[in-house]
């Protein structure tokens, strides 16, 4: 799907993504925080930083911090929350994850979360974040992942995702992952899944993404005909009369570039 869908869909998710959606993927923040060691002198790059949660987040911790988004309207949510907050150290610009619009070794450390699984290349995302990061710079990651051993659960995961969120390309497995970030020139030091992740309600997770009419009514006959696997991968559970609560696999991970 050419990248001016992705940001079509963006644009018209941008009001949609608070709080609630923020508390879905806590853990993983929280995660990346403690691993990226932050210090004063850090500046940050928060690629795909949607309404800014990630960046504003890292934002008291660090010298600066630049916001990256294919979507102006939910860089515009993001300006809005970072005034709310009173953060003078971020700024906002547009672009995609694929073509960075920084020079060579401009970041210390940079950040990508809960948003890869809609890139057109990850190989080319993870090249560019190699190119812009310091030599010993840091890359904390966090994405939805599917089974290692189980191409099936995986295949019915990232179905679901795409009849939910056309903008949607292709949540990567663990190993899959390890192996795009050795291929970039990146070294992992940390991966594992994220785990506390809140059960999230089915109808509020179609509404984030103005899913409705056909394509909810094909999310919803996809849960209701869940293989085994996947219900107990993703803890499907049915909550009557017309919802059901589940759990995405959410995959952290830090990487450096070599000094």
């Amino acid at each position: 799907m050419p990248p001016s869908s992705a940001k079509e869909q963006f644009d018209r998710q941008a009001p949609h993504y608070n709080a609630q959606w923020n508390s879905w993927t806590a853990s993983s923040l929280e995660w990346l925080l403690a691993q990226a060691a932050c210090h004063s002198r850090d500046t940050v790059l928060d690629v795909a930083t949607g309404t800014g949660f990630t960046a504003l987040a890292f934002a008291p911790h660090v010298q600066s911090v630049v916001g990256l988004d294919v979507s102006p309207g939910m860089l515009a949510q993001a300006q809005r929350n970072q005034v709310a907050r009173g953060l003078t150290n971020v700024r906002w610009q547009e672009g995609a994850a694929e073509t960075i619009p920084f020079p060579d070794a401009s970041f210390s450390v940079v950040t990508c979360r809960i948003a890869p699984h809609h890139f057109q290349s990850v190989p080319a995302f993870l090249v560019e974040v190699n190119r812009v990061l310091l030599p010993g710079g840091r890359f904390l990651l966090a994405d939805t992942t599917i089974p290692d051993d189980d191409p099936t659960t995986g295949q019915w995961q990232n179905r679901v995702e795409t009849f939910r969120d056309p903008s949607h390309a292709r949540n990567l497995a663990p190993s899959e992952w390890r192996q795009a970030l050795t291929d970039a020139g990146l070294t992992v030091q940390a991966m594992t899944l994220a785990g506390g992740t809140t059960p999230m309600s089915l109808n509020d997770w179609l509404e984030k993404a103005g899913c409705v009419d056909e394509a909810a009514a094909a999310v919803r006959q996809a849960f209701a005909e869940a293989p085994p696997a996947a219900v107990e991968a993703f803890q499907i559970r049915v909550e009557p009369p017309d919802e059901y609560t589940f759990v995405w696999q959410r995959l952290v991970a830090r990487a450096e570039k070599p000094g």
